[in-house]
């Protein structure tokens, strides 16, 4: 009972559950891919860096007119039988769960390997401007493929009585971070690298019962204060020393595989130099599905 009291205050003194990272934590990925870039590929994107920070959280936005972009953020792995069920191919996927289901619980695998054409697509187009907004896009969906609750049905404690846990972990500890950025890591492409999305799924899956592990044991340190505001700040010392080791992690993860699909992209694309600079073309509409 002091648990579910404990952590009753925490959600209900937190902003609502933000989706994803939140704006900062897409923004720190975005600068630590553009970072991991390989030489040859980064004049591409020399000087885009306000670029990416402005449209990395596009995707965000446009859940506010489109009723389909939710589940572009998130894959449920539970329905499939767990993450290494999942299919590589869309329409097996539709098949297994049914068209409703299918639209339910999640398409960001396939997401992925859309933005990573649409990308090549850009880099074939030869202008830098529209590739810098393409990886900006591309990146926020790798970027919520690390974020471990976006892997699962039980997206925010709902099941465990954990409410708020999703905008504790990936918004409350990325906001205690200050100013740390993630080490440079050089993206590698696999034999595969198309299909590297479902390897990121399982990874990410993996780290759910610990994450939900930690909350539950901040929220019984915290339940030994009198007082709530102590009751608070025991939970974030406790959460902060058990989790922020994994959320820095996740967010240096975040740029290098964004990195890695961008240099995937541009290899599809056949390696281009660039021809001109025209000018984004603005947003682009979500997948139909």
């Amino acid at each position: 009972m002091r648990l579910a009291t404990v952590l009753l205050a925490l959600s209900l003194c937190a902003p609502a559950p933000l989706p994803a990272w939140g704006s900062k934590g897409h923004e720190i990925a975005a600068a630590a891919a553009l970072r991991d870039l390989p030489a040859a590929l980064a004049p591409w994107f020399l000087g885009q860096e306000d670029t990416l920070a402005a449209h990395v959280n596009d995707p965000d936005r446009w859940r506010e007119s489109d009723p389909k972009e939710g589940p572009r953020h998130y894959l449920d792995s539970e329905p499939y039988g767990g993450p290494d069920a999942v299919p590589r191919d869309i329409q097996a996927a539709r098949e297994q769960l049914g068209e409703d289901e299918f639209q339910r619980d999640g398409q960001v695998p396939w997401v992925i390997q859309d933005r990573v054409r649409d990308l090549a697509g850009a880099f074939q187009g030869g202008d830098p401007d529209q590739a810098a907004f393409q990886a900006a896009i591309l990146c926020h969906y790798v970027g919520d493929l690390c974020v471990p609750l976006h892997t699962t049905v039980n997206h925010d404690g709902e099941q465990t009585g954990q409410k708020g846990v999703h905008h504790r972990w990936e918004g409350g500890l990325v906001d205690r971070l200050g100013d740390w950025q993630p080490e440079a890591r050089t993206p590698v492409l696999g034999p595969d690298p198309l299909s590297a999305p479902w390897a990121w799924l399982q990874d990410s899956y993996a780290l759910v019962a610990t994450v939900l592990q930690d909350d539950a044991a901040a929220s019984d340190a915290g339940a030994e204060a009198a007082q709530e505001l102590e009751r608070e700040s025991r939970y974030w010392q406790v959460f902060e020393r058990l989790e922020e080791p994994r959320v820095k992690e996740q967010l240096t993860l975040a740029g290098q595989r964004t990195a890695q699909m961008i240099l995937l992209a541009w290899n599809l694309a056949g390696r281009p130099a660039i021809k001109s600079r025209r000018g984004l073309t603005g947003p682009v509409p979500g997948r139909g599905w």
